[in-house]
């Protein structure tokens, strides 16, 4: 028998008998065993082309350097027999990084206590002020939100609570192309227009400094309530809500919507002043939670601490919502049982970010803020219908340029500089992002928005700092701003060819990076993942940013027939054999990489699991996310 199935039926058998930390500890050390089938065992940990006897150039090579995560067996043991878990979700909770089985309960029953006190943040009080005198003289508000889902969802959270105080507010959403981010002369004119006395800026304005300069002269009161990292010079503004900005808040990771939850709190509580604020307002808060989670998922917060809190009660909060745009946004997206995390990221986000990318920003926010059933379906399927036309235009984009990605590529470009007149800036991101998965180079994409004017966006694999290759261009660029691996930036277009060559200079003077690594939890057979073990591991969610779905490793497994097409033929599925047991394993935009197998090829592979449902049915699943060809 494998000594990994030893393993397994030794915890059952021990864990029968009474004898629960040795049965724990037996069969996560048989788990953790690394059976290669006579490779050196480092060959699991190694790069992207290892060498294996008895191979003669891989059929199917790995695309990232697979990593075992550091073995906490010891704690894994104690989180099994305290928490009464399965070895393998013990194994997954304790390389989350956790000490013990308090800190362990906390992971698995996220709790609104985590979530700070609004006091903590810093400038509660200024802007706690100022929202009050509002309130009593009734002057004019005007919310200055975002194109993207947590500009939006933030605007949405105080449009809604100033209406329940009965302030007269009016929203402003810019415009992805013609505005861009943050402040602008077109919403500056649209405050002067609609004499607001008071601006919230809402997942922007941290670094707005001459526009909040110009409207702290017109003596309006400024509230910016934003995550943004801060420059080295504090905006004018009565009051700057950013956990960044100083204050005693522990957790700084929050999105902008969260950050509008916290003071929408408590301003509330103030107002009510009472220990326990009255139910319609505990309502309120309770169904903002959905627009706090679908927020720090879309912007990719790191769902750890008081982030898990909210995502994990934002969920809950979804299906019975009070916003009726949520709940319609959920049936036009297909989501039928209770929404997780995944469905956020892939099905919610991309819908309402389709209205900022084509140009209707303004549709996202009228879906989430009106309160009328039948106007939400209505706005959901429009948004809907925007939708679809996004993917055209993205697949069109795509097509556009891979040619010359792929051209690029060939002639030993380090770094892809691509766009003209034609190409449409709303969907570069999303295009710079799949240009890069595939040629696994950093994707600088532009558009000409406006006579004199190109817009871009870029996208960088791990390893690579696309603001270093960005500084190289400086002297050509209009401005620059972002991360090592998103940016964007902005330039005349007669200077494209001088920046082409000083980005290719800047690229030739980096060192190539190493392929990207695959953390992987736990090295495992088909068997060990059983359809119960699979339920089990799902009290770990949400899944999201810094705490991805664990991977699995599985070695010498045998391709049981040809790869099969899926859905437009960008993906495929695979049946996956070993020891008698067989398993079905999905590749998303795999179906070119997986087309030189063949049936009887062996076989190992990184992945995900999870479980199909389907008429009442459950049945194992792996998301493939990397494999190589093995010895046969």
């Amino acid at each position: 028998m494998p000594a990994r199935a030893q393993g397994v039926q030794g915890l059952v058998q021990g864990l029968a008998q009474g004898r629960a930390a040795v049965a724990v500890q037996a069969a996560l050390r048989a788990l953790r065993e690394q059976v290669v089938h006579g490779r050196d065992a480092r060959e699991i940990c190694g790069g992207r082309q290892p060498r294996i006897r008895g191979v003669v150039g891989l059929a199917v090579p790995p695309q990232y350097r697979w990593r075992l995560l550091e073995d906490r067996t010891a704690l894994a043991v104690r989180l099994a027999a305290e928490l009464e878990l399965s070895p393998i979700v013990a194994h997954a909770l304790a390389n989350r990084k956790i000490e013990d089985s308090a800190g362990a309960r906390r992971w698995l029953e996220p709790s609104l206590s985590q979530v700070p006190d609004p006091r903590a943040l810093p400038d509660f009080e200024p802007a706690l002020r100022c929202l009050l005198r509002a309130r009593e003289a009734r002057v004019p508000v005007l919310i200055h939100g975002d194109y993207d889902v947590d500009g939006t969802c933030g605007a949405v959270l105080l449009y809604r609570l100033l209406r329940r105080l009965e302030l007269p507010v009016s929203v402003f959403v810019p415009d992805r192309v013609r505005d861009g981010y943050s402040f602008s002369q077109a919403s500056l004119q649209r405050i002067r227009e609609c004499g607001a006395r008071v601006v919230i800026a809402v997942d922007n304005g941290t670094t707005a400094l001459q526009p909040l300069g110009e409207l702290a002269q017109a003596g309006v009161d400024v509230i910016v309530v934003d995550h943004h990292r801060p420059g080295p010079q504090r905006p004018r503004c009565t009051a700057l809500l950013n956990p960044w900005c100083g204050g005693d808040a522990p957790f700084p990771h929050f999105c902008g919507t969260a950050v509008a939850w916290l003071l929408a709190w408590g301003l509330l509580r103030e107002l009510r002043g009472a220990a326990r604020l009255p139910e319609p307002d505990r309502r309120f808060l309770v169904d903002a939670l959905g627009l706090v989670a679908l927020a720090t998922v879309a912007d990719v917060m790191p769902l750890l601490g008081p982030n898990r809190a909210f995502v994990a009660h934002g969920l809950a909060a979804l299906r019975n919502s009070g916003f009726p745009g949520l709940r319609a946004l959920l049936e036009v997206s297909g989501v039928r049982e209770q929404p997780g995390a995944d469905d956020l990221a892939y099905k919610l986000a991309p819908r309402l970010n389709a209205a900022g990318r084509l140009g209707q920003a303004p549709l996202a926010f009228e879906l989430l803020a009106t309160g009328d059933v039948a106007e939400a379906r209505r706005l959901a399927l429009r948004l809907e219908t925007l939708n679809d036309e996004r993917r055209r235009i993205e697949e069109r984009e795509l097509q556009r340029l891979a040619g010359a990605a792929e051209a690029a590529r060939a002639l030993g470009r380090r770094v892809l500089f691509l766009g003209d007149r034609a190409a449409h800036f709303g969907v570069l991101g999303i295009v710079s992002n799949r240009l890069m998965e595939s040629t696994g180079l950093p994707a600088l994409l532009w558009a000409e928005c406006a006579p004199g004017v190109a817009r871009g966006s870029a996208r960088a694999p791990e390893g690579t700092d696309l603001l270093a290759l960005l500084e190289g261009a400086r002297a050509h660029l209009h401005g620059f701003g972002g991360h090592a691996r998103a940016a964007g930036f902005s330039f005349d277009p007669a200077q494209a060819e001088r920046i082409a060559a000083c980005l290719h200079a800047a690229a030739a003077e980096c060192r190539e990076p190493p392929p990207p690594t695959l953390d992987i939890d736990l090295e495992v057979a088909p068997r060990d993942l059983s359809p119960r073990v699979l339920r089990e591991l799902e009290r770990l969610a949400p899944f999201g940013a810094a705490h991805p779905r664990p991977k699995f490793l599985c070695t010498g497994l045998r391709l049981a027939a040809a790869p099969r097409p899926l859905g437009d033929g960008r993906h495929a599925a695979l049946l996956l054999e070993r020891h008698g047991h067989s398993v079905r394993a999905l590749g998303f935009r795999m179906a070119q990489r997986l087309s030189p197998l063949r049936a009887g090829d062996a076989l190992d592979v990184v992945f995900e699991a999870g479980l199909n449902q389907f008429r009442g049915q459950s049945a194992v699943e792996w998301i493939l996310r990397d494999l190589r060809s093995a010895p046969a």
